[in-house]
């Protein structure tokens, strides 16, 4: 995600994945040599996600720059609005490893479930505006823990290279059921769409594709 955020001189409030080529995510998985390899000529993309303000004045700042001694033209922007209305059953497949953080206590360590209240933890805030801690945001996070039933899913567990150090991240198909039609749910969902979840969505991780029926 370092070219993208170069890109767009590292903007506040959106998420930002690693560069994609042919449909898949650059990623340094630790299994695997510790380095990534672009090619001239070559088109590669990355996604920002949030909120329309937010997205609009980054997209803004989008210039050529030189990154990693290479520099990268601007090519083609697209923009998409993200609506999500009326879904008995979800599935998130996790396409970048995500790191989910403990809604309730602020640590380092990181969680590995697919609990509604810890996977949709940093997107209830940026729906709510609400902090860790306060009691309307607790009350929230209960509320999605019974507005969604955890429906079995395959959940794997990922180990990259960033910044120099090994991270584990959770990826697979988180897939819910919702018990009761709720605005705060599909509200949640449109911001899972566009910024991914966990914490560290501006450095590529977490990035989701959501699916309903």
């Amino acid at each position: 995600s370092k070219v993208g955020k170069t890109l767009l001189i590292n903007p506040k409030n959106v998420a930002i994945s690693p560069l994609k080529y042919k449909g898949k995510y650059f990623i340094k998985y630790s299994e695997v040599p510790t380095y990534l390899e672009v090619f001239p000529s070559q088109l590669y993309s990355f996604e920002v996600g949030g909120d329309e303000d937010s997205v609009t004045m980054a997209l803004a700042h989008l210039e050529d720059r030189k990154v990693f001694n290479t520099l990268w033209r601007v090519k083609d922007v697209v923009v998409s609005e993200i609506e999500i209305d009326g879904y008995k059953k979800i599935e998130l497949e996790v396409l970048t490893p995500a790191l989910l953080v403990n809604p309730f206590i602020k640590s380092k360590r990181k969680i590995f479930t697919n609990r509604p209240s810890v996977v949709f933890f940093n997107n209830l805030i940026d729906v709510t505006g609400l902090k860790r801690g306060e009691e309307k945001l607790n009350y929230l996070l209960n509320r999605l823990d019974h507005l969604l039933w955890e429906d079995p899913s395959i959940v794997k567990y990922a180990k990259v290279v960033y910044a120099g150090k090994e991270v584990i991240g959770l990826v697979g198909k988180l897939r819910y059921s919702l018990t009761n039609e709720d605005d705060i749910v599909y509200k949640v969902l449109e911001s899972v769409a566009s910024k991914g979840i966990g914490s560290s969505r501006r450095n590529g991780f977490g990035r989701v594709r959501v699916r309903g029926d």
